[in-house]
């Protein structure tokens, strides 16, 4: 069951910030876990692995790319 509070959104919104700190090849489903003081297992129902959290991290820059083209 999902911990409350914690969406997909709010973890990918969380790792993009992650990646901006450390680094986009840095950013693990352990990492994201220590930064919600939450056990790994616990984000496992909203993500994949690190490559998907990576994946979704990626999308969001990329629609955020295109929101900021569209308002240009």
């Amino acid at each position: 069951m999902p911990r409350a509070g914690l969406t997909t959104d709010r973890l990918v919104r969380a790792g993009a910030e992650l990646a901006d700190e450390v680094g986009f090849d840095q950013v693990t489903v352990s990492a994201l876990a220590r930064r919600f003081d939450v056990k790994v297992a616990s984000l496992y129902s909203h993500l994949k692995n690190s490559q998907d959290l990576r994946t979704r991290i990626a999308l969001l820059a990329l629609e955020e790319l295109a929101d900021l083209a569209a308002d240009a």
